[in-house]
């Protein structure tokens, strides 16, 4: 593909819209968290999504082992959440340190303090360029307030968060 043309296809992927979530896992202890944006519905019966998670991720192969995630959808207003969990690798930082977060039914970690969360026992992956596709049945899930969720904005976090 021409450099032109892809340079047009990314700013056009660019206008797509969706929501900005904190994707969580634990194994064992240890708890690894990340800001993902690419997320979607993927099936009614049973309830599904899928998230894509670039392959060089630290909480990507987390994931993996635990076999287990969690969704915590984030409100209009934390922008500061969707970055402070976008800035650094958990594997040299505990990014829930001095955050509230509680476990759910499945064991992952979810933000106490946020819109709602999803429960998801991970059932397929898929391949996607640099990316892996993780399909997860939604097991649990709740709504915490009534607010407006957080769009992603690709001026706000630049790379950080796939």
């Amino acid at each position: 593909m021409e450099p032109q043309q892809e340079s047009s296809i990314l700013e056009a992927l660019r206008h797509m819209t969706h929501g900005v979530y904190v994707l969580a896992t634990r194994r064992g202890q240890e708890t690894s968290a990340m800001t993902a944006s690419w997320v979607m519905q993927a099936a009614e019966r049973p309830p599904c999504v899928a998230v894509a998670v670039r392959n060089d991720r630290y909480t990507h192969d987390r994931i993996l082992e635990s076999g287990t995630f969690s969704l915590s959808i984030l409100r209009e207003d934390q922008v500061d959440v969707a970055t402070h969990f976008a800035e650094t690798s958990g594997e040299y930082h505990d990014k829930f340190q001095g955050v509230p977060y509680g476990l759910t039914p499945g064991g992952s970690p979810f933000l106490l303090d946020c819109l709602a969360y999803l429960d998801c026992r991970l059932r397929d992956t898929a391949h996607a360029g640099d990316h892996t596709v993780f399909i997860g049945e939604v097991t649990a899930g709740d709504v915490l307030e009534t607010s407006y969720p957080l769009i992603y904005d690709p001026g706000e976090y630049e790379e950080a968060i796939r």
